[in-house]
């Protein structure tokens, strides 16, 4: 899902033909791809299947989207050691709890105390959760809901944009005037400011 639309693009650059509308919708993709890199979570809120490693006595997992919208974005959570989920059933939803705004699922137990009788040992996709997480189910409720992310993604675009002929940079000089662009074009410090309180926390997942 784009962090933003090609209007409010446009409107910044103050363009109002077309010309380039198939070059924005790009570098929009592009950034919008690379922001949800940056901050290692989707924007868009769609239901989707998630598989977690277990260590012994773990009862804690950190979903990947969210935020959550409560507590019944959780359609289904199974513990399946063989990865057989279709022969176990769902865990109760009274055996978990969601911090909706983390992703942190809690579960009231621990699902292994040991892995093939080791207790240094995990269990790889152990856990399968289905649920529904992420910013915004459309661009239009992220712009409403998360401007600082749209803006992020504006000021990349426009700068990608303005150095669109030559991104890796380089001096130019007519006689008394000149300019000069060093390095790649990495995020912006504006950038990397307003998108860094969204990033995920790992905690060793």
């Amino acid at each position: 899902m784009d962090a933003t639309t090609k209007e409010r693009i446009k409107d910044l650059l103050e363009i109002t033909s077309t010309t380039h509308d198939t070059v924005l919708d790009r570098l929009i993709a592009v950034v919008s791809q690379r922001i949800e890199s940056f901050i290692d979570r989707p924007l868009q809120s769609v239901e989707r299947t998630e598989y977690y490693d277990l260590k012994p006595r773990q009862n804690v997992v950190f979903l990947r989207a969210y935020p959550l919208a409560n507590q019944a974005a959780i359609s289904e959570v199974k513990f399946a050691t063989d990865w057989d989920y279709d022969t176990v059933a769902s865990e109760n939803s009274e055996d978990y709890q969601v911090d909706l705004n983390t992703g942190a699922l809690h579960l009231n137990r621990y699902v292994i105390t040991s892995y093939l009788g080791q207790n240094n040992a995990t269990a790889p996709l152990a856990v399968k959760v289905t649920y529904t997480g992420g910013f915004a189910a459309d661009t239009t409720t992220l712009i409403a809901n998360y401007p600082s992310i749209a803006y992020a993604c504006e000021e990349q675009v426009i700068a990608m944009w303005r150095r669109r002929d030559e991104p890796m940079g380089k001096s130019t000089r007519i006689g008394d005037y000149g300019r000069e662009v060093e390095g790649v074009l990495r995020f912006l410090p504006d950038v990397v400011e307003a998108l860094t309180p969204y990033r995920r926390l790992r905690f060793g997942q």
